[in-house]
Formats: structure tokens, C-alpha cells, sequence
């Protein structure tokens, strides 16, 4: 009676007091404990069961047991339980074994699962198929999930049941396989699975077309269940954020708490997610007050989507303080903020949040972590901390992380440590792909390699690998910093024509940018002047286009076609004094003082504001 009404502590006195324990009332504290997740408590109650009173738990008991370990990812003493059934010869059960199974899953034991369902499990019913499928699609393995589903299929003789088919659908949600979703749901059609009166169907269905990004069948869907839970609520609220249409989500959310249906953790996540979203700082310290008001403040998982929030809103202070008042932190919580700060440049913050994390030494840097440390030391003297850093992913063993990689191989380049580079990349072997092309190439631009630029597109090429319209950026780019002019109008043609892809206005500006550096500046003026490129007036209609000649302008001391830029410039941006700024240096150049005088002017007298800089160099 105690143990279900949440009162273990009274449940456990009474259980002292008794003079005679039988199973029964042994298997009642266990199990108690084993539900609130105090495993060790319950696993030493069950010790004590067998050395103190010779007694046995019954099958009912070691069930909750091992499920509660999966619950908790508590492999450790799920294996202990595991040997003792095999002493005890209670193996020979499908639903014991079963139940160990899910336990291994759930603790991420995939190969360890799959050679007991295929060696240990005597008997296999639809429970252990399922089982089984539901590991595999939450531990990642989507293809192997599927592959399971069709084994049932065509070598079980099972007909698979709504449990099955829920387990199935994540799996396409995962490979984002719109097409495969549909077949599934077909497949729910023609069986008779009625997914409205079903709630972990219809939220299972809803959340992966959402995934899918077909909103518009989730929402239709979502209406037609009957009685949605709050985690269909969720999925639907979850997709419309991922969809960026936030509005839909917190006006689910409105319906949500005039029609009295409960929030929990995940939905407070989901708010905080579309607070942040939207910038809104007032609507996410308005979540931040519902939040504390319904108990959820203490979830690890809400308060690092409340940190993100504040960091998403510009509250920079506020996520520092609540990130301090912590009580738990978990990997996902330093990376959050170290994100944060690198996304806003502050990366003398970010660098002082890593250290903090590496003394507190409770958690070890996974790839996500190393990201924005590569970045934040990459723009700050990454020439004395990148050794470092490097070593620092040697050590933790994620150099074969692509992401990692070339996050390294970009900071390299970008400071100016080219044979550094070269050596990553050589080092990556069959590792690379398109982003570390991509990367070399734009790196051999920035250190005056264009010619090899040129090169690494034809290895791209020889790798299997074809070029894209970043590619194309930063060969363009190495190009023009190298002054092969030929080579880059050659290029630019081969794009359009050989590679079918449209210029952006990226493309254009690295082709104006060009023809300036090479002195060429009536023929970029004339280029804009002509209406191609995208938009209703083309090139001339775009103020970066016409920034980037009047910096060319101001690199020749072309004062005649700086003058001309600059009039379509301020057309286009009247408020940006870096333009106005560039226009009275390029007349103080050419001695023009009370021009060059009256530009300052412009933005001296208080009607423009220059934004302030940011130093990164280190005192």
C-alpha cells in the first residue's frame, strides 16, 4: 500500500518491523526501490533475501528488477542479475529473457542483445521482435531496425501489431525517408490499424512526418487521434518548432492549457526551443515563470534548453547565472554554453568555460565540446593553443571525427599555418569528404595557393567527389587572391555550364572582387551595369555586389568608378557607415579633403553609429 502511493520510507519501516518476511513482502520492497530508481538499495535487498532468509524472488520481481536497470542504464548490476538467472537456470522463461534483452538495449548493448535473442532466447514471440526492433531504432540503427521489420515479415510468420509498426516508423524518421514513411503508413491502412484511437501510433506517425518536414499530413493526422496524449502534444508542438513555424507551436501549446492537458519536461524543452527561436526574450522568461510555477526546474534536461534560450535572446548574464546555480551539469549543459559564446564571438568567454570544464574534470569533451574550442582558439592566437588543442583530440581519441577534423584543418588554414594544413589533410586519408575539400581549397586561397587550389578541384574530382556551389565559392575566392584571373573566369564558366550550377550572389561577388584586385574596374562596373545575375535588376541591384567594387575602388585609388558605386551603394544601404567610411578614404586618397571631410561628417554627427569592434588580440 505504501509502495504505490509513493511512501516507500513508510513502506520500508513497516517492512522492518515485521517479524516473519515471506516472497511476497520481499519482492514488494524490491520492487518498490527498483521503481524510484534506487537500484543499488534494491539490488542489496535482493542479497540480503537470498543470504539472510534463503529466500528466492520470484520471476515477477527479477522482471522489474532488470527493467529498472534499463531504465537507468545501469549495466553494472543488469549483468549481475543477468548471472544470477543463469545460475538459477530461469533463462529457460521468454519473458525473463526478454526482459534482459531490453536491458542490454537500452544500456547501448547492441551486439550483446542481438546474440541473445539469436542464441538465449529459446522461444520468440512478437514481444522479443519488437523488443529487439525498438533498441535498434533508438540506439541509431534505423537500417538494421527496417532490416529486422522484413525479417518478420518474410522468415517469422509473424503478423506484425501496431506495437511493431510504432517501433518501425522512428526508424524512416531517422533517414528522413519521406517515401518510406508513406509505405509504412499504407501498410497501417491496409492492416486495419486504426492509429485514432491508437496513441503511440498516431504520435509515432505524427512525429515522423513532422521529421520529414510534411507538416502539413502531421497536423492532419494529429486531429484525427482521438485522444492525444501529451507526448502526440509534443511531437506536434516539436515539429512545427523544427519547421520553423514556431507561431503553430505556442499556439498549440495555448490550446494545450485551455483544454487542461498536462505539460511535462520535454514540453517545457519544446517552448524554450521556440522562445529561442524567435528571439523573445520576454515570451522565454514568461516559460521560464510556468516552468518554475509546475516544478520543472529542477530537470537537467529543461535547464539546458533554458540556458540555450537566454543565450539564443542575447541574455548572455542570465544564462551564466543559471548555468552557476546548476546543481547537476551534464555534457550537453557546458556545451551549450560554450556554443553560446562562440556564436556571439565571445571567445575569451568560450576559452574560460572549456577550462572550467576540463578542473571540474566530471566530464569528459565529447566532439560537440571540441567544435566551438577549435573555433573560439582559431580567432584567438590559434598559432599558441592549436598544438594544444590538437593534442587534446589525439588524446581523447576523436581525430577520426569528420567534423572534428576539419574543424581543425579550417583553423589551420584560416591562421595562416598552411604546411599544418596540408599534413591534416593528407593525414585524413579516406575520411575526407566534401566539407574537407571544400576547406583545402578555400584554404589554399587565403595562404596565396591558388594554383594548387586548382589542383585539389581536379583530385576532388578524381575522389569521387563533385564540386557544389561552396566549392565554387572558395575556388573562385583562391582565384582572386592569387590573381589567376583566366583561370577563374574559366572556372566560373565551367560551373554554369559542366556543373549546371546557378551563380549566387556569393559567385558574383567573388568574380566583381576579382576583376578588382586585378585593376580591371570599368570591366566589373560594366559587368554590373549589364542586369545578369538574380533578381529584378540584377547584379546592380545588390549592395554587396556594389561594396565589393567600391573596396576594389579603394584598393586602386579609382576615385571615377569609386564615386559611381558608392551612389547605387547608398541607394541600397543608406545606413551602413562602413560604406561611407570607405568612400572618405578613398577621397583622402585622391587629396579630395572637403569631400573626404564631408563623408566623416556623415557619420560623426550622430546620424549613423558605427558598431564597435572586437579585439582578439590577447593582453
Amino acid at each position: 500500500m505504501y509502495n504505490k502511493s509513493g511512501r516507500l520510507d513508510f513502506g520500508r519501516q513497516v517492512f522492518n518491523d515485521m517479524p516473519e518476511r515471506d516472497v511476497v513482502s520481499w519482492n514488494s520492497i524490491i520492487t518498490g526501490y527498483a521503481q524510484i530508481g534506487d537500484w543499488s538499495e534494491a539490488f542489496c535487498l535482493f542479497l540480503s533475501m537470498k543470504k539472510v532468509e534463503n529466500l528466492l524472488p520470484s520471476r515477477v520481481t527479477f522482471i522489474g528488477l532488470v527493467l529498472a536497470c534499463g531504465q537507468a542504464g545501469n549495466l553494472y548490476i543488469g549483468k549481475s542479475i543477468h548471472g544470477h538467472l543463469i545460475r538459477l537456470a530461469m533463462m529457460s522463461d521468454f519473458r525473463l529473457g526478454t526482459a534482459v534483452m531490453d536491458m542490454y538495449l537500452k544500456c547501448g548493448e547492441i551486439e550483446h542483445a542481438r546474440v541473445m535473442f539469436e542464441e538465449e532466447l529459446l522461444e520468440k514471440s512478437l514481444v522479443s521482435w519488437n523488443s529487439l526492433i525498438a533498441g535498434y531504432s533508438q540506439n541509431g540503427y534505423s537500417y538494421e531496425a527496417l532490416l529486422l521489420f522484413q525479417q518478420i515479415l518474410q522468415e517469422a510468420s509473424m503478423e506484425p501489431d501496431s506495437i511493431t509498426i510504432a517501433n518501425v516508423i522512428p526508424a524512416c524518421a531517422s533517414m528522413r525517408d519521406l517515401q518510406m514513411i508513406k509505405s509504412m503508413h499504407t501498410i497501417v491502412i491496409k492492416k486495419g490499424l486504426r492509429f485514432e484511437n491508437d496513441t503511440v501510433l498516431g504520435t509515432a506517425m505524427v512525429d515522423a512526418y513532422c521529421k520529414c518536414s510534411d507538416i502539413e499530413t502531421a497536423s492532419l493526422l494529429f486531429s484525427r487521434i482521438k485522444k492525444p496524449s501529451t507526448g502526440t502534444w509534443n511531437a506536434m508542438m516539436s515539429g512545427y518548432t523544427l519547421n520553423h513555424c514556431v507561431h503553430q507551436s505556442l499556439q498549440l501549446f495555448l490550446t494545450m492549457l485551455l483544454g487542461d492537458v498536462p505539460s511535462d519536461s520535454i514540453t517545457m524543452v519544446i517552448l524554450f526551443q521556440s522562445c529561442g527561436e524567435l528571439g523573445s526574450l520576454n515570451l522565454g522568461r514568461m516559460i521560464h515563470g510556468f516552468c518554475l510555477s509546475k516544478g520543472f526546474s529542477s530537470h537537467l534536461t529543461v535547464n539546458n534548453a533554458m540556458i540555450d534560450m537566454y543565450m539564443r535572446c542575447g541574455c548572455r548574464k542570465s544564462s551564466q547565472f543559471l548555468f552557476n546555480l546548476m546543481p547537476y551539469k551534464n555534457v550537453v549543459s557546458w556545451n551549450t554554453m560554450l556554443y553560446g559564446y562562440v556564436k556571439v564571438n565571445d571567445f575569451a568567454m568560450a576559452l574560460k568555460i572549456f577550462y572550467e570544464m576540463q578542473l571540474e574534470n566530471q566530464h569528459k569533451p565529447d566532439y560537440v565540446t571540441m567544435i566551438p574550442v577549435i573555433q573560439a582558439y582559431a580567432a584567438n592566437a590559434f598559432n599558441h593553443g592549436g598544438p594544444m588543442v590538437h593534442g587534446l583530440v589525439l588524446k581523447l581519441g576523436l581525430q577520426s571525427d569528420i567534423l572534428v577534423a576539419n574543424s581543425l584543418l579550417d583553423a589551420y588554414a584560416k591562421n595562416g599555418l598552411i604546411d599544418r594544413a596540408w599534413s591534416l589533410f593528407d593525414q585524413m586519408g579516406l575520411l575526407r569528404d566534401q566539407t574537407s575539400w571544400n576547406a583545402m581549397i578555400a584554404g589554399c586561397g587565403m595562404n596565396g595557393q591558388g594554383k594548387k587550389a586548382c589542383e585539389l578541384l581536379l583530385q576532388m574530382e578524381e575522389n569521387g567527389y563533385k564540386p557544389n556551389s561552396i566549392t565554387f565559392i572558395s575556388l573562385l575566392s583562391s582565384c582572386s587572391h592569387s590573381g589567376l584571373i583566366d583561370e577563374g573566369c574559366r572556372y566560373f564558366n565551367m560551373m554554369i555550364t559542366q556543373y549546371k550550377i546557378q551563380p549566387s550572389i556569393e559567385h558574383w561577388t567573388c568574380i566583381i572582387d576579382m576583376f578588382g584586385r586585378a585593376g580591371r574596374l570599368e570591366e566589373a562596373y560594366l559587368l554590373i551595369k549589364s542586369g545578369i545575375g538574380s533578381g529584378s535588376g540584377g547584379l546592380s541591384d545588390c549592395a554587396a555586389i556594389w561594396a565589393a567594387l567600391l573596396s576594389a575602388c579603394r584598393m586602386n585609388m579609382n576615385v571615377y568608378i569609386g564615386e559611381l558605386a558608392s551612389q547605387h551603394l547608398f541607394k541600397l544601404a543608406p545606413h551602413n557607415c562602413g560604406h561611407y567610411s570607405l568612400l572618405s578614404n578613398l577621397y583622402a586618397f585622391g587629396k579630395r579633403w572637403d569631400d573626404a571631410a564631408n563623408m566623416r561628417g556623415v557619420f560623426e554627427d550622430g546620424r549613423l553609429m558605427k558598431k564597435p569592434g572586437l579585439s582578439l588580440v590577447n593582453v
